[in-house]
């Protein structure tokens, strides 16, 4: 089971998505086709990063800088060198700095 953003997100996405195609089909303008896939990437980088910190799959378990607990979220977080800031802080996939001390 996934958890409820996650959930969410991926309704979004989906949405998006199906937005993406039609105006692709319609032929729209430029820049209305233009923000509706910047939509799409927004969402897409979101659902991914949320799935690897949330269910991550083993593979993916190598890249994790630590776990800690998103009170947020409700769940634990897998965060990785690549959400870490330069104040040794990283960025919870809910938006919140935690440090090391937090995990």
């Amino acid at each position: 089971m996934l958890h409820p953003v996650l959930d969410d997100a991926i309704d979004s996405l989906l949405t998006i998505w199906r937005h993406y195609d039609d105006v692709t089909r319609r032929d729209a303008d430029h820049a209305t086709r233009a923000r509706a896939r910047q939509q799409l990437d927004l969402l897409r980088i979101r659902v991914h990063r949320l799935r690897r910190s949330l269910h991550p799959e083993p593979r993916e378990l190598e890249d994790v800088s630590f776990s800690t607990h998103c009170p947020t979220l409700g769940a634990p977080v897998f965060l990785r060198r690549g959400d870490l800031l330069d104040s040794g802080s990283s960025v919870c996939p809910c938006g919140a700095i935690v440090g090391m001390e937090d995990g």
